[in-house]
């Protein structure tokens, strides 16, 4: 894929709204828009520059990893360790609705590497080994979750509710199922399809986060601790064909290998900011070294429909 690139100047709501019509259109077109010149460096910038560009502040994400709120619908980036690469995935493909169009800016850029990473979902489906796809698309994906008192994210902080009776009444309005196990644990499932065709272009996209919520994805010293702790049913995350089977560690490398083939790098600079349409392209971030801090705000929720 290519990220088109707009060399900006001015103030940014002003300019952006000037061009909310060309940058609207590359980004339907290419996936991902950068625009450097206009020194998007805060919170307050980057809800400014969403507003000026006509998007909404799509809200009640769950979450998978502790972000900071920033406030006016920005928060900070998920944290991930620095020296680990975070593969490609988006935003939300395991709910009903998602953010369409995510808004990221630049507030310090690391002293080597931490480039984001960037892969076009439409080609990913042509660099799928061709069974692999077809199941996929037949039986769509399921990512299960366990959570356990003082063991990773709580629950109540990746859902946003307060009680199990709000709990079940967010999976029952989502589509996801919720267990409480005898030893107190949760237990989440949620089956969404695998392939979805685009709200606006209508072109197909490989739509999942099969490959990032993988068990395989784990670093492997740490998936044996898990697996001996909890069992193959109840480490943290999990992810499967909608049919119960089970990604094998070298289906889960040719996902990875299909992104690899279409993935493009994007060095930062302070004060860019970077515009990514979630369904047609999927995002990670290459590890780092330095004070790397980067913005986002989701934006423009929309349903999700498999093909």
């Amino acid at each position: 894929m290519s990220i088109e690139t707009f060399d900006a100047a001015g103030a940014a709501p002003a300019w952006l709204g000037e061009h909310a019509t060309a940058l609207t259109a590359a980004l339907a077109r290419t996936g991902a828009v950068l625009v450097r010149g206009l020194a998007v460096r805060t919170a307050a910038d980057l809800a400014g520059a969403r507003d000026a560009l006509g998007l909404t502040e799509a809200t009640g994400q769950e979450r998978f990893a502790p972000t900071t709120d920033l406030g006016g619908g920005v928060t900070s980036a998920p944290e991930w360790g620095a020296d680990r690469e975070m593969c490609l995935h988006h935003e939300q493909s395991f709910a009903v609705t998602a953010p369409r169009v995510l808004l990221m800016a630049c507030a310090a850029e690391p002293t080597e590497g931490g480039e984001t990473l960037l892969g076009d979902t439409r080609a990913v489906l042509t660099e799928l080994p061709a069974d692999l796809l077809a199941r996929f698309r037949a039986h769509g994906w399921v990512l299960e979750r366990n959570f356990r008192q003082y063991f990773g994210l709580p629950w109540g902080t990746a859902f946003g509710v307060t009680d199990p009776d709000a709990l079940a009444g967010y999976g029952a309005d989502r589509g996801m199922t919720t267990e409480w196990r005898a030893d107190g644990s949760l237990h989440t499932a949620q089956h969404r399809p695998a392939v979805v065709r685009h709200p606006v272009t209508g072109e197909e996209c490989w739509y999942n986060d099969a490959a990032f919520f993988s068990q395989w994805s784990i670093d492997e010293a740490e998936r044996k601790v898990l697996l001996s702790s909890f069992g193959p049913g109840g480490i943290p995350f999990n992810t499967a064909l909608g049919d119960g089977t089970e990604l094998t560690a070298d289906e889960w490398q040719s996902v990875l290998d299909a992104y690899d083939a279409v993935t493009v790098r994007l060095r930062w600079r302070v004060g860019d900011l970077l515009l990514v349409d979630n369904v047609l392209t999927a995002h990670g971030r290459a590890p780092y070294a330095g004070p790397r801090e980067i913005l986002v705000a989701a934006a423009d929720a929309v349903p999700v429909e498999g093909v």
